[in-house]
């Protein structure tokens, strides 16, 4: 089977480089032949163009400010890091030229596939800057005119759509042979929109049980340490960590983030993707606010707590607090940094086996989907 799949692949972010790796190496291990549509579009990471008839529009400054972010990462940004992500990319991910920025330049490539693949991230979550992108709902020719299309836990991102979507996201979303989605908000938000309820499957990382032949040591100033893998603040995860580094006596490390306009967390370190995983797998505890962060700390079953975004980002909770759920570990989740919730967390230690177990079932949920729509593709190719 010829496999293509479509997802944020090129970001230079650790949760959605593992979410991609996890997803085509599920494929590989059923002797598919499976790679990434190189795709590529400037909008998600570089902004996309400037509309001049509306110059100081929010779109505009969203624009402005992501072409900002890109130039100050690729110009000031750790040289190295930036290498090791190319690396794994091209090694672990097998990334090729040519790379495609357009859905014209997509069309004209006379790709090949048995079954295309959009997912995970949020690939469906409509941009301020472009909207929504029928590339990410698959909608593209291609050679094969009988390829079979499907969603493997792609997500919103929020718990409501914009109005001024609707109608076309309910359009893309019934033209896929098959529709899953990440989290139980988006099954509410496709039901609503398409009458059609999709089935929730769990994250490409959890279709893995098993990530310790990726791993690479990443040379440490102390054996013992907290790792912190925050995304956009350092508001209430900085108290937390710090006061859990406390806690152990240990080092706090934070990876570098070239978004970041805060305060560093402890020490900033530098790894590739592997030794991202690890510091992670070889911590005292995990404190994050990601969810690709709590995903990896459950599967490596490492000591945790998951620390709130506040304020206009809190809907970026709902993601981890469906994993959360799933997992039985909803007391991990912490809103605030008062001594006595820290120590509560501290003091709770996780029942592994009782968590395994449900990871498992996760697990087999989506393996289950993903092999239905396989022998589905296969029964097309063999008529």
């Amino acid at each position: 089977m010829r496999v293509g799949i479509l997802t944020y692949h090129f970001s230079d972010n650790f949760g959605a480089l593992f979410q991609a790796y996890a997803l085509r190496q599920w494929f590989l291990n059923q002797s598919c032949e499976v790679e990434f549509v190189n795709y590529h579009p400037n909008y998600v990471e570089a902004g996309g163009s400037i509309q001049l008839d509306d110059l100081f529009s929010r779109k505009n400054l969203k624009v402005i400010y992501l072409k900002f972010s890109k130039l100050k990462y690729k110009w000031f940004g750790n040289r190295q890091q930036q290498e090791n992500f190319h690396f794994f990319r091209h090694e672990f991910l097998g990334i090729r030229e040519p790379e495609y920025k357009t859905i014209d330049s997509l069309e004209s490539a006379s790709l090949n596939y048995d079954l295309l693949v959009c997912g995970s991230d949020q690939i469906w979550n409509p941009s301020e800057q472009f909207g929504l992108d029928p590339v990410y709902f698959l909608n593209f020719s291609i050679n094969n005119k009988r390829v079979r299309r499907i969603s493997y836990a792609p997500s919103f991102g929020r718990s409501e759509i914009d109005a001024q979507y609707h109608n076309e996201l309910a359009s893309l979303i019934l033209k896929l042979d098959g529709i899953s989605v990440r989290e139980r908000l988006g099954v509410s938000i496709v039901n609503d929109l398409t009458g059609v309820e999709p089935i929730c499957v769990p994250d490409p990382t959890i279709l893995l049980s098993d990530y310790s032949g990726i791993m690479k040591s990443y040379p440490l100033s102390s054996e013992k340490h907290v790792f912190c893998y925050g995304l956009c603040t350092r508001e209430i995860i900085g108290e937390v960590a710090e006061a859990v580094a406390n806690n152990f006596g240990a080092k706090l490390y934070s990876p570098y983030n070239p978004h970041r306009r805060w305060k560093e967390i402890g020490e900033t370190v530098y790894p590739c993707p592997r030794q991202w995983l690890y510091l992670m797998q070889n911590a005292e505890f995990v404190v994050t606010n990601s969810f690709h962060g709590t995903a990896l700390s459950i599967l490596l079953n490492k000591p945790f707590v998951v620390v709130g975004i506040q304020g206009n980002k809190a809907g970026l909770n709902n993601r981890v607090l469906n994993l959360l759920d799933f997992a039985g570990l909803r007391s991990r989740f912490l809103n605030d940094s008062k001594p006595e919730s820290i120590a509560k967390v501290l003091k709770d230690s996780i029942e592994w086996d009782v968590v395994n177990g449900q990871i498992a079932d996760l697990r087999s949920k989506g393996a289950s989907y993903l092999k239905q729509q396989l022998s589905l593709a296969e029964e097309v190719v063999g008529e």
